[in-house]
């Protein structure tokens, strides 16, 4: 046994836990949406025929402070809809943030108009909580450690298209310098207005035995996941010491460790690839995975493993 292998044999020790379990089904799922309840200009049920006819399994409506109203009609629609609520406002240090707030179990005393309480009361039911937008909103890393987030929204398709200002992948990595668990989201963000069509730019596709309520959310919650603009993820494996990758057609996958850590494969000049593997350093406190299509649209695992 090689010292690379003994160091990564006494990280293990600490109790470190891969994270991806690739033998379900992938689920394609939009997390950041609007409809005429808030912001956007279309009804619900709009929404979700147009999301329904790309092929998505899930979606999350995310209108602002307060919840989808389904009338009862859940089960007749074509995909599932989970139970979600945008939250804004300002913190005690007067920092402005916008919250997704994905899965609670019950919804009305969530919506107290009150941001902290709000988010307080979100967590405390089990509630997963994405902090939006960080970049568009002109948040700081040191600012994201203030709430208890699970995750972020790495890219948000909506305003990459509005200003540029969509990627957050510097805010994931400072984020992850703190909590190695921390999770990566893409999302579109839509509001479907006459100057904003933007969509079908942003998603997570979740692996889980089934696209029901109680297993995507699971999936969500332990970062079964990966967030891509188009390329895929077929299978996320691990042994000895390594991980190996099969993708869809792809010039680039990266790992990407802490700070300026990282390796990479690529195919300049040379045919796109569909597998890769690396070695994983046994001195990473995290390691991310990134795959990059010809035309530059990429997707992006969450750390690959986790304390548990």
């Amino acid at each position: 046994m090689n010292s690379s292998q003994v160091a990564f044999n006494q990280v293990q020790k600490k109790k470190i836990r891969f994270r991806y379990e690739t033998s379900g089904r992938w689920y394609k799922g939009s997390m950041h949406l609007h409809t005429v309840s808030s912001d956007g200009h279309l009804i619900l049920e709009e929404l979700v025929q147009k999301y329904a006819g790309e092929k998505f399994d899930f979606i999350s409506i995310t209108d602002h402070w307060c919840f989808p109203q389904l009338n009862g009609n859940r089960q007749t629609l074509p995909l599932l809809v989970i139970d979600g609520v945008e939250l804004d406002g300002y913190d005690n240090l007067g920092t402005y943030y916008h919250v997704l707030v994905i899965g609670a179990s019950l919804k009305p005393p969530i919506l107290t108009g009150n941001f902290l309480k709000a988010l307080r009361i979100a967590y405390s039911q089990g509630a997963v909580l994405i902090w939006a937008h960080p970049y568009w909103t002109g948040n700081s890393i040191q600012e994201g450690l203030r709430h208890k987030f699970h995750g972020l929204e790495i890219y948000n398709h909506s305003s990459q298209c509005e200003n540029g200002s969509g990627y957050a992948l510097a805010h994931w990595d400072g984020m992850l310098n703190h909590n190695p668990d921390f999770l990566g989201f893409a999302t579109d963000d839509s509001h479907f207005l006459p100057d904003q069509p933007y969509w079908k730019g942003g998603w997570i596709m979740v692996n889980a035995a089934e696209c029901s309520r109680q297993d995507i959310l699971e999936g969500i919650r332990q970062g079964n996941f990966y967030a891509t603009q188009g390329p895929e993820f077929k299978t996320i494996q691990y042994g000895d010491n390594k991980v190996t990758v099969e993708t869809s057609a792809v010039t680039y996958v990266r790992l990407i460790g802490p700070r300026r850590t990282g390796k990479w494969i690529h195919a300049l000049g040379k045919e796109p690839f569909c597998r890769a593997e690396f070695e994983l350093p046994c001195d990473w406190p995290y390691a991310r995975l990134e795959i990059e299509d010809a035309g530059g649209k990429r997707a992006w695992s969450n750390p690959l493993w986790f304390f548990g």
